[in-house]
C-alpha cells in the first residue's frame, strides 16, 4: 500500500501536477453548496459535458455540405449502433439546458444572488444563459432537413429586420443571397468551434467570479451555516458524478424510446413549408405575429434588447442590501410581471402554432 502512494506521489511529481493534485485534495467549500436548491448549476454542468461528448461523437459522421448533411446525420442516427441513442441525449440535453438554466438564474433573482459583491457573478451567468440559443439556432441546419431549413430563413428574415446590423449579419452568415453550402458551413463551424469556445470562456469567467465571490448564503430564517466547509473532495465531486450517471441514464433511455425527430431533406423550392416555431422562441414569434410591417423593429430588437440590458443592469439598479423576497417586493413583482406576459406570448403562440388545425 505504502509503496503505490510512493509510486503515485513520484509520477504526480513527475507530471508537475502533485502541487496541483495537493490543492484540489485540501480543497473546502461552504457546506451550503450542498443544499438542493443548488441543484440546477450542477445539473448544467452535466448538462454542458454530455452536449460536448455527444457533440464530438456525432462530428466524426458529419458531412457538412447539402447532398451529404442529412443522409450522415440519417446514417449515424439509424445505422450505427446506440446512434439514435447519442443523438437523443444530444437533442434532449439542449432543451433541458435552456430550462435548467433558466431556472438557476431564476434563484438566483429571487434570493437576490445579483447584490453585491456578486455582480459579475450574475453577469457571466447572464452571458452563459444569451449564448444557448445560438448553439440551437446554428445546429438546427446542420441535419439540412425541412424543418431546420426553413426555421432558418425564419430566423434570418427576423434578423434582417433589426437596424444596422441586421442585413450584414445575415450576409455574413449565408455567405451569399441563399441558405447553401457556405452558409452549412459557416453554421457548422460556429456550432463546433467557435460556439463551444465562447460557452467555455463565459463558463470560466462564471466560476472564477463565484470562486473569488462565493456563493449567495442562506436567506435569513433559512437553515445552514454560511462559515461551515466540507471537502471539495469527495464531498461535491461523488455527487457531481452520481449525478452525471442518473442524468446520463436517464436521457439515454428517453433517447431509445423517443429518438429525435429528424424530417424529410431540404427543400429549398418547397416554400410552401411553414416550420412550428420551438418552445423556447414562442414569446419572440408572437410579438413578431404583433408587431408587423414598420413595427416589426420593435419585436425583433427594441423589447428583446431592452429586457437583455435590464437584466444584466439589474445588480446596478437594485442595490439595496435586502436580499429576502418578502422585502423586496417591488423587485419580485416586476419581475413577476414580465415573466408573465412572456409566458402569455408563449402560451398564445403555442395555442396558434401547435393547437389550431390548419385550414
Amino acid at each position: 500500500m505504502m509503496e503505490t502512494q510512493n509510486r503515485s506521489k513520484t509520477l504526480l511529481e513527475w507530471l508537475a501536477l502533485d502541487t496541483l493534485v495537493a490543492w484540489v485534495r485540501d480543497l473546502e467549500v461552504s457546506s451550503h453548496g450542498l443544499s438542493w436548491s443548488r441543484f440546477c448549476g450542477s445539473l448544467s454542468l452535466v448538462l454542458v459535458v454530455l452536449l460536448f461528448i455527444s457533440g464530438a461523437f456525432m462530428a466524426f459522421y458529419y458531412s457538412p455540405a447539402p447532398g451529404a448533411a442529412y443522409d450522415s446525420v440519417d446514417y449515424a442516427q439509424f445505422n450505427i449502433p446506440f446512434g439514435d441513442v447519442v443523438r437523443g441525449v444530444h437533442y434532449y440535453a439542449w432543451n433541458l439546458l435552456l430550462v435548467v438554466v433558466g431556472l438557476h438564474l431564476l434563484r438566483a433573482f429571487f434570493v437576490g444572488g445579483y447584490k453585491p459583491p456578486r455582480e459579475m457573478v450574475w453577469i457571466s451567468g447572464v452571458l452563459v444563459m444569451l449564448i444557448l440559443p445560438a448553439f440551437i439556432i446554428t445546429g438546427d441546419l446542420l441535419p439540412w432537413d425541412q424543418k431546420g431549413y426553413w426555421s432558418t430563413q425564419v430566423r434570418n428574415s427576423i434578423m434582417s429586420s433589426v437596424p444596422v446590423l441586421g442585413d450584414f449579419l445575415v450576409r455574413m452568415l449565408q455567405g451569399g443571397p441563399r441558405t447553401g453550402i457556405v452558409a452549412l458551413t459557416r453554421f457548422y463551424v460556429l456550432h463546433t468551434i467557435i460556439l463551444p469556445g465562447l460557452l467555455l470562456l463565459f463558463i470560466a469567467v462564471h466560476v472564477h467570479f463565484l470562486w473569488y465571490r462565493g456563493i449567495s448564503g442562506p436567506l435569513a430564517g433559512e437553515e445552514g451555516d454560511q462559515q461551515k466547509k466540507v471537502p471539495f473532495v469527495p464531498n461535491i465531486v461523488n455527487r457531481w458524478l452520481f449525478l452525471f450517471l442518473v442524468v446520463t441514464v436517464v436521457l439515454g433511455l428517453v433517447s431509445w424510446y423517443w429518438p429525435a425527430p429528424l424530417g424529410d431533406p431540404a427543400d429549398p423550392t418547397d416554400a410552401t413549408y411553414v416550420p412550428n416555431p420551438e418552445w423556447w422562441v414562442l414569446s419572440l414569434n408572437q410579438l413578431v405575429a404583433i408587431f408587423k410591417g414598420p413595427l416589426t423593429v420593435i419585436a425583433t430588437a427594441i423589447i428583446p434588447g431592452g429586457l437583455v440590458a435590464l437584466i444584466m443592469a439589474l445588480p446596478f439598479i437594485d442595490r439595496s442590501p435586502e436580499r429576502h423576497p418578502a422585502r423586496r417586493k417591488k423587485t419580485i413583482l416586476i419581475g413577476a410581471v414580465i415573466g408573465s406576459i412572456l409566458l402569455a406570448l408563449a402560451l398564445m403562440g403555442y395555442i396558434e402554432h401547435h393547437l389550431t388545425p390548419l385550414e
